[in-house]
């Protein structure tokens, strides 16, 4: 017999598709580094949110791993660079040098800033050769491999200053795929697929 809570928690992961698309829970705790101009904090976390997905990965009523990523698009890498410019007092000239080097840097890649929470620390090997994961970019129904993945750390201050939808206990990740054409107003996916389940994470070109 199924106990009635256990019945209701059944159906809601049911009514996900197993794999599911899910608003990712937060714990609470401290709150992450912000804006002092609420106006300038309201801009950035609307930019942050158009270029971020998430996605749960389920099996059954067990969560494997928990993801968000955050497409590195011109317009979010200028908000990016300019929000770190505000936090850390960075001089104009110098601000506008670093925008130059990280626009240079990514101008032959397409490039993602990878979170992930996972229940077990096993499932959590991107990085390595022999990952259980398989990521790709699927552009017009092709798809591309990683030519980097790194393991950035868990969550610290500076990145939580940034991607403020990372926790503790969060791990991040830079995920960098060869440079492909995308056309403005198309659609792109950023998939991670393993034995535990699939993400498909898609996004709109500017």
């Amino acid at each position: 017999m199924i106990r009635p809570g256990r019945a209701t928690a059944l159906l809601v992961i049911l009514s996900l598709g197993g794999c599911a698309n899910a608003r990712i829970p937060r714990v609470g705790g401290d709150p992450p580094p912000s804006e002092s101009d609420p106006k300038l904090e309201a801009e950035y976390q609307t930019v942050l949110e158009r270029f971020t997905r998430s996605q749960a990965v389920y099996d059954n009523l067990d969560t494997n791993v928990f993801f968000h990523a955050t497409w590195q698009s011109p317009a979010f890498v200028e908000a990016r660079l300019a929000r770190d410019a505000r936090f850390r007092a960075i001089p104009a000239g110098e601000a506008a040098k670093n925008l130059a080097a990280e626009q240079k840097r990514l101008s032959d890649a397409v490039e993602f800033h990878l979170a992930v929470h996972a229940n077990d620390y096993k499932f959590e090997d991107f990085n390595r050769a022999d990952s259980m994961w398989r990521l790709a970019l699927v552009v017009d129904g092709k798809e591309v491999t990683p030519t980097e993945v790194s393991r950035l750390g868990r969550t610290t201050a500076p990145m939580r200053s940034i991607y403020s939808y990372m926790e503790p206990f969060w791990v991040g990740y830079r995920v960098r795929f060869p440079k492909v054409e995308i056309a403005p107003g198309s659609t792109f996916t950023f998939r991670l697929a393993s034995a535990l389940g699939k993400a498909d994470l898609a996004y709109t070109a500017d």
